[in-house]
């Protein structure tokens, strides 16, 4: 809506259960591909508003930690969007990338947290 564009919400309050999120997650599941569907999307959104920053950070990253917070994207969908190298998703995916390094890095320490606990609890 042109509201978000105004005045992106980086925490993304619309995604919470009882706004639209249940309704989204309902759409998107287990299901890996649509929830890589969600993170383009909000690729394309940043891209189209010129990737701002919010409150000191990258909307962008602010928003894919949001998706991870809500379960509306689970680890192997945002590795998915990252290794996805196809055309008609090449618009932004650059600055997407370098905006969301720290988010990647952090995601993947707590991948290899839960290993480690796996491990530990085995």
């Amino acid at each position: 809506s042109q509201t978000q564009k105004d005045d992106p919400d980086p925490n993304c309050s619309w995604a919470e259960p009882e706004k639209y999120g249940a309704a989204l997650l309902s759409l998107v599941g287990e299901n890996t591909l649509s929830q890589v569907e969600v993170l383009w999307a909000i690729q394309n959104f940043c891209n189209d508003i010129g990737f701002p920053k919010v409150n000191g950070e990258n909307l962008v990253q602010a928003m894919f930690r949001a998706m991870y917070k809500f379960d509306l994207a689970e680890a192997d969908a945002f590795d998915a969007w990252k290794e996805d190298m196809s055309p008609e998703h090449d618009k932004g995916k650059g600055k997407t990338i370098i905006q969301t390094m720290d988010w990647f890095n952090w995601l993947e320490e707590d991948d290899e947290d839960d290993e480690d606990d796996y491990d530990e609890e085995y």
